[in-house]
C-alpha cells in the first residue's frame, strides 16, 4: 500500500502536462514569471512590442537598436492561488508567495551595433499544498498527502542589435537557462495498517536558449515580431505586435499583441490589448487586458494590468501590477475530486533605469 501511494503521487507529478500558467505548473515545468519589468507587467507580459528598454533583450532584442547606453534593475513579488471547486463550492485553497524575482540588464552602443547583457528570473517552482486522501469519499480518511517544492529558473544572456534600414531593426540574444528545484512528498497515514511514506528528489538543468526579433519603430505606427527558443522547462514562444499613436487622444498609444506558446504543438494562445497614455510630460500610465482561448467550464483566462513610468532627468522609475485568472481541471494530487480549479496570480513589480549615455 505504501508503494502504491508513493508511486501514484510521483507519477502524477512527473507525467502531468504544464498548462502555461498556474500554480499547478510549479510541479511540472515551472510557472512562468509573467513580467520581468514594470512595463512588461503592466502591459500584460508583452514580448514583441511595448516599452523599449534594456530588458528587451529577454523578449525582442531588436527593440534596443535605437537606445543609448542604459542600465535597468527590477524586482517583484508574486502570489499564486488555486481554488479547488466542486459542485460550485470552494473546497480547497492553496497559495504561494515569492519575493525573490529580479532582473538586471545593461545595453551600450558600439559603432553601428548595440550590445546588451542581463540576468532575470523567468520561472518559479515553489509549491505548498496538502490533500486529505480517501479510498472512497464515504469511508474514513486514509491520511494526508503533503507536497512541498522550492526552486526557480534563471536566464543569463548577451545580445546584439542593429538598424537594418531606416527605422527597421533586428536583434539576437543568447545565453543559459538554469533550473534548480527541490521536491518533498509525504504521506501521513491515519490508518494503523498503512505506514507513513515520503520521497525527495531534485531537478537541475542548464541549457542554451536564445531570442530573436525584428522591430519597426515608426513615428505613428510600430510593430514587432519575436521568438524565444524552447528548452526542457520553458516552451518556445512566438509573438507579433502592432501599435499606433493617436495624436487626437493626447498622443495615446494603443497596441495589440498575439502570442503563441509551443507553436505547432500545444498552440497556447494569449491575446493582449494595451494602452500607453501620457498623463504629464514626465509620466505615462500603462494599462492592459489579456485573454486566452483555453476554456474550462465556460471560463476563459483573463488578465488586467496597470502601471506607470516616470522620467526624472536620467532616471526612469516604474511600477506595474498584473492580475491573471484562469481555470483548469487537474491538481498536483492524485484522485483529488473537483469540477474545476480556479487559478489566479497577482504580481507587483518595481524598477528603475538610468541613462548612461546622451
Amino acid at each position: 500500500m505504501k508503494t502504491i501511494f508513493l508511486y501514484s503521487a510521483i507519477t502524477t507529478i512527473l507525467i502531468a502536462q504544464a498548462f502555461g500558467f498556474g500554480y499547478y505548473d510549479s510541479v511540472t515545468k515551472g510557472t512562468p514569471v509573467p513580467g520581468i519589468t514594470p512595463s512588461t507587467t503592466a502591459l500584460g507580459s508583452v514580448r514583441a512590442l511595448g516599452v523599449t528598454e534594456a530588458a528587451s533583450i529577454f523578449y525582442n532584442p531588436a527593440q534596443t537598436a535605437f537606445l543609448s547606453a542604459d542600465i535597468q534593475l527590477a524586482g517583484s513579488t508574486i502570489q499564486w492561488t488555486e481554488r479547488v471547486i466542486q459542485t460550485d463550492i470552494e473546497k480547497t485553497v492553496r497559495t504561494y508567495m515569492t519575493n525573490d524575482n529580479g532582473t538586471a540588464a545593461m545595453i551600450f552602443p558600439a559603432g553601428p551595433f548595440v550590445f546588451g547583457a542581463g540576468i532575470a528570473k523567468i520561472g518559479e517552482f515553489g509549491y505548498e499544498g496538502s490533500h486529505t486522501v480517501y479510498d472512497d469519499p464515504d469511508d474514513p480518511e486514509l491520511g494526508v498527502a503533503v507536497l512541498y517544492a522550492e526552486g526557480s529558473q534563471w536566464e543569463t544572456l548577451a545580445g546584439v542589435s542593429a538598424v537594418i534600414t531606416g527605422r527597421l531593426s533586428a536583434g539576437f540574444s543568447g545565453g543559459v537557462r538554469m533550473v534548480n528545484a527541490d521536491y518533498i512528498y509525504e504521506f501521513n497515514s491515519h490508518q494503523f495498517l498503512i505506514p507513513d511514506s515520503s520521497a525527495t528528489w531534485n531537478v537541475e538543468d542548464k541549457e542554451f536558449a536564445w531570442h530573436a526579433g525584428i522591430a519597426l519603430d515608426g513615428d505613428m505606427f510600430k510593430s514587432g515580431i519575436s521568438y524565444s527558443s524552447k528548452t526542457d522547462y520553458m516552451d518556445d514562444v512566438i509573438a507579433v505586435g502592432v501599435s499606433a499613436l493617436a495624436p487626437h487622444l493626447k498622443y495615446t498609444t494603443v497596441g495589440f499583441e498575439a502570442e503563441v506558446a509551443s507553436p505547432l504543438d500545444k498552440n497556447q494562445f494569449l491575446g493582449n490589448l494595451f494602452v500607453i497614455m501620457p498623463l504629464t510630460e514626465q509620466m505615462n500610465i500603462l494599462t492592459s487586458v489579456s485573454f486566452d482561448d483555453n476554456r474550462v467550464a465556460n471560463r476563459a483566462g483573463l488578465g488586467f494590468g496597470l502601471g506607470f513610468d516616470l522620467q526624472l532627468d536620467r532616471f526612469s522609475v516604474g511600477c506595474g501590477l498584473l492580475n491573471r485568472f484562469k481555470a483548469r481541471k487537474n491538481t498536483a494530487f492524485p484522485n483529488e475530486q473537483s469540477d474545476r480549479v480556479d487559478d489566479s496570480s497577482t504580481m507587483l513589480t518595481l524598477g528603475f533605469s538610468y541613462l548612461l549615455g546622451n
